[in-house]
Formats: structure tokens, C-alpha cells, sequence
């Protein structure tokens, strides 16, 4: 028979799953369709979000 312990630690590996599973996945639906970098604005090739390292490594960087 679970007692309480061990249920909490059911619902906390249940939770961590989940969220592991829905950050991998949501990383890979974000596109950028609008042709310009998020960061600086230049003009892009394709869906992505930034026109170079440097640009995804400071937006990332001002985000936190």
C-alpha cells in the first residue's frame, strides 16, 4: 500500500516528465516568419529565428 511519501514522489516525477517532455518539444515549434532577425532585425533566409551565434547568444543572454 503507497503511503503519502511515496505518492507525492509519484506526482513530482509525473510533473518533472511532463515539463521535460513539453520544453524539448515547444523549443522546436518556435519559427520566425517574418524574414528579420528577432534580435537586430536583419534580413534572413528560411524560418529562423536569428541571423547569426552572436545574435541568438545575446538574445538569450538579455532574456534571462
Amino acid at each position: 500500500m503507497d503511503d503519502d511519501i511515496d505518492r507525492a514522489n509519484d506526482y513530482t516525477q509525473y510533473i518533472t516528465d511532463v515539463a521535460i517532455h513539453n520544453a524539448s518539444h515547444e523549443a522546436h515549434k518556435i519559427v520566425n516568419s517574418t524574414g528579420q532577425c528577432i534580435w537586430c532585425g536583419d534580413k534572413i533566409k528560411d524560418e529562423k529565428r536569428w541571423c547569426s551565434i552572436e545574435c541568438r547568444d545575446e538574445y538569450q543572454r538579455y532574456k534571462k
